[in-house]
């Protein structure tokens, strides 16, 4: 027999939202979601709510009879699998997603609506932990184009000089005030909210398709080096890295192949990345590095005549 959701009764939110318990049924998943299901993930979930029950609910807006997910799809997919015959929903009312242009007394227009409850999923996802690089670079970006739709004015730059100018200028100040509505958000960085937004614009529609559920797609470091690449350099960089058995290991290998290179050895990469670090260490940091060798560097100093000269 199907379990009802175990939960503590709280019929109303901190900020008055309402709450209900709804059949997982009735809660309908709009196709334009920014994250698609997790099957692990979901049956990972419903492994932990088997157990502490729903702590977190969903979030819906009203449809005819109906709901409509705004986020929460993991936890609505593992009420499914343990068969609950509802789950906790928090409802946002229409007053919630309106834009600051409507605080002044107009109603939303239905896209302004849909995109402040877009705004809403996106947020909702850049607070969980589960996000991956790729996805996180994708998210912020989407809340970028969201939010300029929103407040449209963060788009304003000033008239003066060239059109050149303006359009530099009024690009400027629409990500100034993006990145910093962005990082009190979610948290991030304002550095980390631009690098990612970088990420996202400098990689090609094709790149960004063929990475996702990859493990490139979890290290930013890989999406920044390939997003710095032109478009057809990526393609062939991801055929190598992408490849049934893989012929390059990261980005910089695979630069080294396309260039026409014999691929680096497991010392030439290990000694390269030892350089590298080295350099970027001041100078008491040498020093200490230095010392920890001291045998090996005196010794090989001795027999290569470093003291002759």
């Amino acid at each position: 027999m199907a379990a009802s959701r175990p939960h503590t009764d709280h019929p109303r939110t901190e900020e008055g939202w309402a709450l209900a318990d709804v059949a997982p049924g009735a809660v309908r998943v709009p196709d334009t979601r920014l994250r698609a299901l997790d099957p692990d993930w979901a049956a990972a979930l419903a492994a932990m709510m088997s157990e502490s029950g729903q702590n977190t609910p969903i979030d819906v807006v009203r449809a005819g009879a109906g709901f409509v997910l705004v986020a929460g799809l993991h936890r609505l997919e593992a009420a499914k699998r343990l068969k609950w015959r509802t789950i906790r929903v928090q409802i946002l009312p229409p007053e919630a997603m309106t834009t600051g242009a409507e605080t002044a007394g107009s109603e939303a227009t239905a896209p302004e609506a849909g995109d402040a409850l877009r705004q809403h999923e996106i947020l909702d996802n850049l607070a969980r932990k589960d996000l991956n690089a790729l996805e996180r670079c994708a998210g912020l970006a989407e809340l970028k184009q969201v939010h300029e739709r929103l407040y449209p004015q963060t788009r304003k730059g000033g008239d003066r000089k060239s059109q050149t100018f303006q359009d530099t200028n009024r690009n400027q100040t629409a990500i100034f005030a993006f990145c910093h509505h962005a990082a009190d958000a979610t948290g991030l960085s304002d550095r980390a909210v631009r690098l990612a937004i970088a990420i996202w614009q400098g990689l090609s529609a094709d790149s960004r398709k063929r990475l996702k559920g990859t493990p490139t797609a979890e290290k930013q470091s890989e999406l920044k080096a390939l997003s710095d690449l032109a478009p057809d350099i990526q393609s062939k960089v991801l055929d190598l890295i992408l490849a049934p058995v893989p012929k390059a290991a990261s980005v910089a290998d695979a630069l080294v192949i396309v260039a026409g290179r014999p691929p680096l050895s497991v010392n030439e990469r290990l000694f390269k990345s030892v350089s590298n670090s080295l350099s970027k260490l001041n100078s008491s940091g040498r020093a200490a590095v230095f010392r920890q060798h001291r045998a090996e560097i005196l010794d090989l100093a001795r027999r290569e005549g470093w003291f002759d000269a």
